[in-house]
């Protein structure tokens, strides 16, 4: 997959043509290549609106994509089925870490945050979800931690308002 202009460049961009349909750090999504290469994109987006857009690619491209439905439900504020294809475990446990944000439980979406952070290291799209939804309502003691913890690879959270 080309890069789009405005976006940054992955290096598994390149992995798109060739193996398994990768995300940003290299761990294998179940989805098309090309639905991957667009949620790589929603990874690096600078803001929600990038984000968006990429993750409605990605979906359009796959619309069986588990992890980018859940994504963009969550951003955008909408429910839809969940599909019924397997999914990995990192995928399992970030998709219930933004649903659970998109609930507004922000206790329960730090905890479980802060166990899928410890098992996969760096989750750019599950920390900026989780720190866009609950920072209407201001965050709690225990979520506050995780805001803006993003590793040098993610290290820019997006602006506060969409």
């Amino acid at each position: 997959m080309k890069p789009t202009p405005g976006w940054p460049r992955s290096h598994h961009d390149g992995l798109s043509d060739t193996g398994p349909a990768v995300e940003d750090h290299g761990r294998v999504v179940t989805t098309s290549r090309r639905a991957a290469g667009f949620y790589r994109q929603a990874q690096r987006a600078v803001d929600a609106r990038r984000a968006t857009a990429a993750l409605r690619l990605a979906v359009n491209a796959d619309p069986a994509f588990g992890l980018a439905i859940a994504d963009l439900d969550a951003i955008t504020g909408t429910v839809c089925e969940a599909p019924s294809r397997q999914q990995m475990s990192w995928e399992r446990h970030h998709i219930e870490v933004v649903r659970t944000a998109a609930t507004g439980d922000a206790n329960r979406a730090a905890g479980l945050l802060r166990e899928h952070l410890a098992n996969v290291g760096c989750d750019p799209l599950a920390v900026r979800i989780a720190a866009q939804l609950l920072h209407p309502s201001g965050y709690d003691d225990d979520f506050e931690d995780l805001v803006g913890r993003l590793p040098g690879c993610h290290a820019t959270p997006w602006p506060s308002s969409p």
